[in-house]
């Protein structure tokens, strides 16, 4: 018992940030307060790594020896998978006209229109990023997808 309530553990403090990452309903802030709680996640991650790793000493069997294998990827995806890695803004992208971006007709693009003065942003650049920190005239303007 203890064994899983370690891998639950170690679980959440690894692959914490990208479940909420891979869950739009949660959204970007969620994501975000993740970021703030980094060593907690670290401390939960190396404490169910604990756990595992003691239960086994305690009792080897080949059920915690293999339970050690994820432990120890959790424990370890707790220590170096930031959310500040998984979302990394475009700052000011280069700005074209659409006639000179080469878009298809069928283009996914994400637009805006302050004032008088259209932007869009494309699909392409929007995934990998999912957030976009650019000026329209005067205005900063984030594009989040």
């Amino acid at each position: 018992m203890k064994t899983i309530l370690g891998l639950l553990l170690a679980a959440v403090g690894g692959i914490g940030a990208m479940l909420v990452a891979f869950v739009p309903q949660l959204g970007i802030a969620v994501l975000a307060r993740f970021g703030k709680v980094t060593p907690l996640r670290r401390a939960l991650g190396l404490l169910g790594w604990l756990i595992v790793w003691r239960e086994w000493r305690r009792q080897p069997s080949l059920g915690r020896g293999l339970a050690l294998l994820p432990g120890t990827l959790f424990a370890l995806q707790s220590q170096f998978l930031e959310p500040r890695r998984i979302f990394v803004d475009l700052v000011d992208p280069p700005h074209v006209t659409a006639e000179k971006a080469g878009l298809v007709e069928t283009a996914v693009i994400l637009g805006a229109l302050i004032g008088e003065q259209p932007h869009a942003w494309t699909h392409a650049n929007l995934v990998p990023r999912h957030l976009i920190n650019d000026v329209i005239g005067q205005m900063p303007v984030l594009a989040a997808y």
